[in-house]
């Protein structure tokens, strides 16, 4: 009998994507390796260390000591009041793939381009100003340029970019962080915008779960911020422990 191909989809969240290192770490746990990964913003990069060879356990480390998802600085003069610029100076130094074909495992990054109005969906090239792309949400940082287009985060369209990959894969794993529920009130104009992002794209993450065959959400994760990196081992833990528990419910899909 043939090896089913597995494909993982990881959603945007910040630091709460730390969540998806905690399912890929059940499903090495179990043997489930995926041969092909998707990702938006924060999915996105972390999608790419994996491709990358770096294990969970690795990625989460690294994200921690760096500081990863506060690695931005005051953008003047302000297409958003955030640069990536010492973020892209980290993933230079970390990633040993420079381009999509010298990762371990195929990755597709899903970005916005703002210039055109359409999604985009890379997967040549170089990594690291896609993934910038990718991760630049809206006011809060500058548009990535490539190419002369202007490009923000891919969960403009597509928050969980499952259909995608949805024919390159028998087994679909879809990861979405940011499940949408009632919360207090923001403290911050970045707690403003990352609530006011996330209702907005909530609605175009309902298809792309109905794409895949398994879908963890980790409801846990609502707790945390997407730019606090101080409550990583418990993110970690509640996607892991998500995962183990509904992969013993859908062992008749694995």
């Amino acid at each position: 009998m043939n090896k089913k191909t597995v494909g993982i989809a990881l959603s945007g969240g910040g630091a709460k994507a730390i969540a998806q290192l905690g399912v890929l770490a059940a499903m090495e746990e179990i043997n489930l390796q995926p041969d092909i990964i998707s990702g938006v913003s924060a999915g996105a990069m972390i999608g790419a260390l994996y491709a990358d060879g770096m294990t969970p356990k690795e990625i989460m480390s690294f994200l921690k000591q760096s500081n990863f998802f506060r690695l931005v600085t005051l953008n003047i003069p302000k297409k958003g009041l955030l640069s990536t610029r010492q973020l892209e100076k980290v993933l230079h130094a970390t990633l040993k793939a420079k381009t999509f074909e010298e990762l371990k495992i195929p990755l597709i990054v899903n970005a916005t381009n703002i210039s055109m109005g359409k999604p985009v969906y890379f997967d040549t090239g170089t990594i690291v100003d896609k993934l910038v792309a990718s991760s630049s949400i809206p006011i809060v940082f500058a548009p990535k340029v490539i190419h002369g287009d202007q490009y923000v985060d891919g969960g403009i369209f597509s928050n969980i970019p499952a259909k995608i990959i949805r024919d390159r894969c028998d087994i679909l794993i879809g990861v979405h962080v940011n499940p949408i529920v009632p919360n207090g009130h923001s403290r911050n104009v970045f707690e403003i915008a990352e609530r006011v992002f996330h209702l907005t794209i909530q609605s175009n993450t309902l298809e792309e779960k109905e794409a895949c065959d398994i879908v963890i959400e980790t409801i846990e994760t609502k707790n945390f911020s997407m730019f606090d990196m101080s409550k990583s081992k418990k993110i970690f833990d509640i996607g892991y422990e998500y995962a183990m528990r509904i992969f013993e419910q859908r062992k008749d899909k694995l």
